[in-house]
């Protein structure tokens, strides 16, 4: 897994993952914004940029690859980064591997900023749908010639356990993130703060003083590409709470 950093002698750590198809060159512009009060890590998921698909044996070989995973892998290179808790920004798959760690890595994690976070299909049906979907593109991507690539992406196999039911176990704070036009994922980001709440009972003040949804107008599902200064406004403010 390939990292890039912005170096700097703060103990705040920011560490940044990207969406699917992305790399950690997608965070350059909100890493230079807080370089001088933290230090900003972005990495390119295994895959994507210049990181090469873990577990591959052999160039002919499928790689195996599972939220777990990567999420072990990515909680590994924290440690050797810093000895204390770091702050995750992941959006839309990051936002999900970002979430998985809040959830798994507590101690670790002091907070999470999750834009246009998904925690999975609550529906086995609709699971195995979108799973069909997403075989279907992958056969089209394949012939191709991405083989390598896409085998283990659109395969599902990163995608296959939803954290819904985990989600009333979270204490590590989540900024919660999505766009104004980004219909689909407000709906997923209200469902996900009334799921959290359910762990709590009545207790929706401490909810809201834990975790909290920002919606960043005039722009759609890559909130923080289409108009990162509300983005780079919220994330100032939910960091400084930590």
């Amino acid at each position: 897994m390939t990292e890039r950093a912005l170096e700097t002698n703060h103990d705040n750590t920011l560490v940044f993952l990207h969406g699917f198809l992305g790399s950690g060159e997608d965070w350059i512009t909100i890493m230079k914004t807080f370089s001088e009060s933290a230090r900003c890590i972005s990495v390119d998921l295994p895959g994507h940029g210049k990181s090469t698909l873990h577990g591959m044996k052999s160039a002919t070989e499928e790689p195996c690859l599972s939220l777990e995973i990567v999420a072990d892998i990515l909680h590994k290179l924290i440690h050797h980064v810093t000895p204390a808790k770091v702050t995750l920004v992941g959006y839309s798959m990051g936002a999900r591997i970002a979430l998985y760690m809040a959830l798994r890595f507590s101690s670790k994690i002091k907070g999470a900023v999750l834009i246009s976070a998904s925690p999975g299909l609550k529906d086995k049906l609709a699971r195995k749908i979108r799973a069909a979907k997403d075989d279907s593109r992958a056969r089209s991507v394949i012939a191709h010639g991405l083989q390598l690539f896409l085998s283990s992406w659109y395969a599902g196999e990163l995608w296959k356990r939803p954290l819904w039911e985990d989600l009333p176990n979270c204490r590590v704070p989540l900024l919660i993130i999505h766009g104004e036009k980004d219909k689909k994922f407000k709906k997923i980001a209200e469902a996900m703060m009334n799921t959290i709440c359910s762990g709590l009972g009545s207790k929706v003040e401490e909810v809201n003083d834990i975790h909290e949804v920002v919606e960043i107008p005039n722009c759609g599902h890559a909130a923080h590409l289409e108009n990162p200064l509300p983005v780079i406004a919220a994330l100032r403010q939910f960091i400084s709470k930590l």
